[in-house]
């Protein structure tokens, strides 16, 4: 009996678990590194600017839009008797009669580019220059009609009579416009609303601009 007892088999030990195996797939994977954090903000920041810069030239194509209206070749596009561009322009020429600045006044005064051609005269440009030099020396005699302008303010800008068609053939143009004369740009000064007319008033592209401040002397 004992020697069967010997001779059996001790039994077998539990297999051993892959305790290194184990304890690599337990472990947690390692945090990012520094420079990855640095790359995904940076990444983030970048598509934030790019929003904000996609945002900003939306908004410039918006009011390049606006400014940029399709070019009509006949011209024949009826401008809003009062808007905010024609009140900023008015305003513009304002303050050039009072600070006696020609120069502050240009954006309200016909540009020369469009003139060449409108017109059906022999030398426009130089009928155009004849013109802008009297704009401005329109402008220096409105300053001199009051020794102070202290105080002025601008009020506001009305058409004055009720804009005509003048065709192609009229008035030495090739193109057709728009014409309205003696405008009224009002100013306050004092307890008194005063005003400067403006004799003519002509349209391109959907805006009005002068070609005569004052009574012209040819």
């Amino acid at each position: 009996m004992l020697t069967a007892c010997t001779s059996a088999q001790a039994p077998s030990e539990p297999p051993k678990r892959d305790i290194t195996a184990s304890s690599t797939n337990a472990t947690a994977a390692p945090p990012p590194s520094p420079a990855a954090l640095v790359a995904d903000g940076g990444a983030a920041d970048a598509e934030a600017g790019d929003a904000t810069a996609a945002a900003e030239i939306a908004d410039a194509g918006s009011d390049a839009a606006e400014v940029a209206a399709p070019y009509v070749a006949d011209n024949k596009v009826l401008p809003p008797t009062t808007s905010d561009e024609l009140q900023k322009r008015a305003a513009a020429l304002f303050d050039a009669i009072v600070n006696d600045d020609p120069a502050r006044g240009e954006s309200f005064w016909f540009p020369k580019e469009p003139f060449i051609p409108l017109k059906d005269v022999k030398g426009a440009d130089k009928y155009w220059e004849q013109l802008h030099r009297t704009y401005a020396k329109d402008i220096h005699a409105l300053h001199k009609k009051r020794k102070s302008w202290e105080g002025a303010t601008f009020e506001g800008f009305e058409l004055g009579s009720t804009p005509k068609w003048v065709p192609p053939g009229d008035e030495g143009n090739k193109i057709g416009y728009y014409r309205t004369f003696r405008g009224k740009l009002r100013y306050r000064i004092g307890e008194q609303t005063q005003s400067i007319e403006v004799r003519v008033i002509i349209s391109w592209q959907g805006r009005w601009y002068i070609t005569h401040l004052s009574k012209f002397k040819k």
